[in-house]
């Protein structure tokens, strides 16, 4: 009866931990990736509205009145930046190597953005976040571009992941601590519990004048 007394406070108490580690290593996680995402949302679309208000003037969008309308502008923040025409053709790329220019960009952003909708999308791989976004160019209500924005960020990254190995290092401390607490009340309740069901049979044996020596103002302690 004593051990499994013990038994099912001791995974009573362990249900109880596990849940606090899970919420412990999972919420802070959520929220922080939460932030990062909405972070990159506003510097990607703040940059990609920048640029489309640089082109905002232009009738239609060439290769040559592209660069000269951007070549004043200043650092964007972004780790690439990308306008096209209408039918996906690249007219500026800000990459160094690999420069996607004439060449057609079937991206799905892009795509969103040729039919007027501002698109944004972020996501964590594990090491770094990917951010994208695009926008559509107007000129006098009709589309004739696209500008997209694209940033690869390992730096967050490595932040987040600093981060979750912290998590876990304090939730092996906090197991280890909370493990060696509840072993211990288990313990005292175990051993109180079974000074009570001694005092009960002691007392059905007919000693009708014992009485449990459990000390304390709980249930236990006013059942004695």
């Amino acid at each position: 009866m004593k051990n499994s007394l013990q038994f099912k406070i001791g995974l009573s108490y362990f249900a109880i931990i596990i849940a606090v580690l899970v919420i412990l290593n999972t919420y802070p996680l959520i929220e922080s990736q939460n932030l990062v995402f909405r972070s990159k949302e506003t510097l990607l679309t703040g940059s990609v509205k920048a640029i489309e208000s640089a082109l905002s003037g232009l009738s239609e969008l060439t290769q040559s009145n592209v660069e000269k309308a951007l070549s004043g502008l200043e650092e964007t923040g972004v780790s690439r930046v990308m306008v096209t025409d209408t039918s996906g053709r690249v007219l500026y790329d800000t990459r160094q190597q690999e420069n996607a220019r004439g060449q057609y960009a079937f991206y799905t952003e892009i795509a969103q953005a040729l039919d007027g909708n501002d698109a944004f999308y972020c996501g964590y791989d594990g090491s770094a976040f990917l951010s994208r976004s695009a926008a559509p160019v107007v000129f006098r209500s009709q589309i004739i571009g696209v500008v997209y924005a694209y940033q690869y960020d390992a730096q967050q990254g490595v932040l987040l992941k600093d981060l979750q190995k912290n998590l876990i290092t304090i939730s092996a401390v906090v197991a280890v601590l909370v493990v060696g607490v509840s072993l211990l009340l288990s313990r005292m309740f175990g051993r109180r519990i079974s000074r009570l069901l001694q005092a009960i049979r002691t007392v059905r044996e007919g000693s009708y004048s014992h009485r449990a020596q459990i000390r304390g103002t709980d249930e236990i302690g006013q059942i004695a």
